[in-house]
């Protein structure tokens, strides 16, 4: 069985938008672990999936914004990190509706990239953050 992800102050940047956003972000994936105790239909998971991918996306546009603005120096490598997770999410998602992969394919995979990513390079952009942009949230 697989662990929900229990929100922790260290996956906090320390920008309040953006931790919002990864705290919305657990919260999704923990909907599609409680799924695996009391199993929905394929077109709910299918709708949760389609749901999270979006959000993603959306996410990813509010911190490349927040990027921009702050003259962030690593932010193409970061937008590309960005678009690899969206296209190999969108792969599994298709993987998922053609029965070629389960949904604790899918968890497992965005429970990795969510703690790699935002305890790594998202860290880093908040770090840098805080030392250009001290006067703003």
């Amino acid at each position: 069985m697989l662990e929900k992800i229990d929100w922790k102050q260290d996956y906090k940047i320390g920008i309040e938008e953006i931790d919002f956003q990864h705290q919305y972000f657990t919260l999704l994936i923990n909907k599609l672990i409680d799924d695996l105790v009391e199993p929905k239909d394929d077109y709910y998971n299918c709708r949760l999936l389609e749901e999270l991918s979006q959000y993603a996306s959306f996410h990813f546009i509010s911190e490349e914004n927040r990027m921009i603005r702050c003259n962030y120096p690593f932010i193409e490598d970061h937008k590309d990190l960005h678009r690899n997770l969206i296209s190999q999410l969108n792969d599994q998602i298709n993987y998922f509706k053609m029965a070629k992969s389960t949904i604790e394919d899918i968890i497992s995979f965005l429970t990795e990239w969510f703690l790699h990513h935002t305890v790594e390079k998202d860290h880093e952009f908040g770090e840098y953050f805080k030392e250009t942009n001290k006067n703003v949230k």
